[in-house]
């Protein structure tokens, strides 16, 4: 019981696959309290109760609250409503498929990249500022990047946002530290998410990543190493661990080429 009596918001929930739902069900059966975030009432009604009702599921046995991270009044809404709390999951990302995720990296207009920017990586200082008076002392802050050190197929101004995510998490380091809140990026490998679909290159990176990583990797069971490292982040095991980034990709980071086969 990792968790036990902790109160935890999952934000970002998108459908049962996704890395949001995998870490608050893993975070539940540790013994906390969940609460998720969607990005507004229409999704969770119709496309997220579809999700859960394929797998049995009812959207109305769990707290799940609309929050539009691209403004600042749900934001604070969200936090005004949730009570204090022991953690946050920062699960949130976007950029549009046909201009951020294609062609060269000076395809899009610059109004989808603004977005891109907005959703997938600013949002997560205007989240850990709502959040600095509700967490209590040895709060953690979770959020989740993926290689920010490399250039992917068609992942351009996603990869982008994932270093300038990355950055933020070290300015809020800084600035919640003194509250005695934490904040930590775990680096996951490619997952076989609702949101990797739409990543046009998503299918090379996936066939490439596992003869890299010296512990292999598997992208629809490895979500629960990710999870794993996400519920130890939140756990006080983690104290004084902060502005760090958890590599979860079965090693895939440390290698220049792909290991030799044996």
């Amino acid at each position: 019981m990792l968790l036990k009596d902790k109160r935890v918001l999952v934000m970002g929930l998108l459908d049962t696959k996704s890395l949001a739902w995998v870490i608050g069900t893993r975070a539940a059966e540790a013994g906390a309290e969940v609460i998720y975030t969607v990005q507004s009432e229409r999704f969770r009604d119709t496309l997220l109760r579809r999700s859960f009702r394929q797998e049995g599921l009812s959207v109305d046995d769990y707290r799940i609250l609309p929050c539009d991270v691209t403004r600042n009044e749900e934001i604070e809404a969200l936090f005004g409503q949730v009570g204090m709390l022991d953690g946050v999951v920062h699960s949130i990302a976007y950029a549009k498929p046909e201009t951020c995720l294609t062609g060269p990296i000076w395809n899009p207009p610059r109004e989808d990249v603004a977005l891109a920017f907005q959703v997938s990586a600013a949002s997560l200082a205007y989240v850990g500022g709502a959040a600095a008076d509700r967490l209590r002392a040895g709060g953690s802050i979770v959020t989740l990047t993926f290689d920010s050190q490399h250039a992917y197929p068609s992942y351009n101004w996603m990869g982008v946002c994932k270093a300038a995510l990355e950055a933020v998490a070290r300015y809020l380091a800084r600035d919640l530290g003194p509250r005695g809140v934490r904040i930590n990026c775990v680096s996951a490998g490619p997952q076989r998410t609702r949101a990797a679909t739409h990543i046009p290159g998503f299918a090379q990176i996936e066939e490439e990543w596992p003869a890299r990583a010296p512990l292999g990797w598997d992208p629809d069971t490895d979500r629960q190493a990710i999870a794993g490292a996400a519920l130890f982040l939140l756990s006080d095991l983690s104290g004084r661990i902060t502005g760090e980034i958890l590599h979860v990709d079965g090693g895939f980071h440390v290698m220049g080429v792909p290991a030799e086969r044996r």
